[in-house]
């Protein structure tokens, strides 16, 4: 008769050096952490593991592409196995199980050591229960990390240091915030010396930067409510304004369902089904993904020039197609 066993992993830090904690052990941590319902964050698992935050949103990435069903909660931004799913219910039995802990943690000299910790994460990483959940997950353009430049970029960041790099062939000091990843294009946020703007620059343009080790002081607090109320890499520092649409009935429970941006608040439900809906923005092209994949079933009510520049761009598409 097969039973379960639960799996248990050292963390202390004398036994990861001397055992050499593999990046499957890594898996293997998010994995039980999520058989648990502990809804990690990709910031505490990124502080646990001593690796960047990027690193951790690349284990999930593989986790799904393995057929894990994971899904993020858009508010908390913790991550969870989809309802119903639970490693209990994979093909591991207890053998198995056992083999794994013990060879990961101490047993090295295991016979054919690496052909069955492969057949044991094989089966693992593909869970053998039917899940009705498939969770999409949105592509993120690859940096690496270990790149000079990158890891460069990271010790300014968190070291509040000033670094001079080029920008249109023309050098620029810049205070570095983070980097951030819009629409799968990874950023930095920076404000520019120049003149005193905080702006975004893709980081796959920045070539060479020099760390000018002098502090700047604005407050992490600052910059992560900064960037928690910006919406895509056209983020204009100093800018705010109000744009408000009317969702006809027909596509009025996806906005209901979703904030599809931080800022939206539904002002008012007509009697028609209908709605009212705002978006604090800093730009035009903050909401302008959203507007477009959404016509003709929404309308831009103001403002008027926004309004406007809508129509101008789909009169000149339309005589495009002739």
């Amino acid at each position: 008769m097969t039973t379960k066993c639960k799996v248990e992993f050292y963390t202390n830090t004398n036994d990861k050096e001397k055992l050499g904690i593999s990046t499957m052990d890594s898996y293997l941590k998010i994995l039980h952490k999520l058989n648990l319902k502990d809804g990690p964050t990709v910031k505490e698992l990124a502080k646990e593991f001593n690796k960047t935050e990027r690193s951790i949103q690349l284990y999930f990435k593989k986790l799904l592409d393995s057929g894990f069903p994971i899904y993020k909660d858009d508010k908390t931004h913790r991550y969870y196995f989809s309802y119903g799913f639970s490693l209990d219910k994979t093909m591991l039995d207890s053998d198995e199980m056992m083999l794994l802990q013990l060879s990961l943690n101490q047993f090295r000299d295991v016979s054919d050591f690496d052909k069955l910790t492969n057949k044991i994460f094989n089966k693992l990483s593909k869970a053998n229960v039917f899940n009705p959940y498939y969770v999409k997950y949105d592509d993120i353009e690859d940096i690496s990390k270990d790149s000079p430049l990158i890891e460069e970029l990271e010790n300014a960041i968190k070291n509040k240091y000033h670094i001079k790099t080029k920008c249109h062939n023309k050098p620029k000091i810049l205070e570095p915030y983070r980097i951030v990843s819009y629409d799968g294009i990874w950023h930095l946020v920076a404000k520019d010396e120049d003149d005193q703007k905080i702006k975004t620059f893709m980081i796959s343009r920045i070539k060479e930067i020099d760390t000018i080790e002098d502090n700047y002081s604005v407050s992490h607090d600052r910059i992560k409510e900064l960037i928690k109320n910006t919406h895509s890499a056209w983020f204009e520092d100093g800018t705010n304004f109000t744009i408000i649409v009317k969702v006809y009935p027909q596509i009025a429970h996806y906005f209901k369902a979703k904030n599809f941006l931080q800022s939206q608040t539904i002002e008012e439900e007509l009697s028609d089904g209908s709605l009212i809906v705002s978006f604090e923005v800093s730009h035009y092209e903050d909401a302008d993904n959203i507007i477009k994949s959404w016509l003709p079933d929404i309308e831009v009510l103001e403002p008027l020039e926004y309004k406007e520049k809508i129509k101008q761009e789909l009169t000149e598409y339309l005589k495009r197609l002739g």
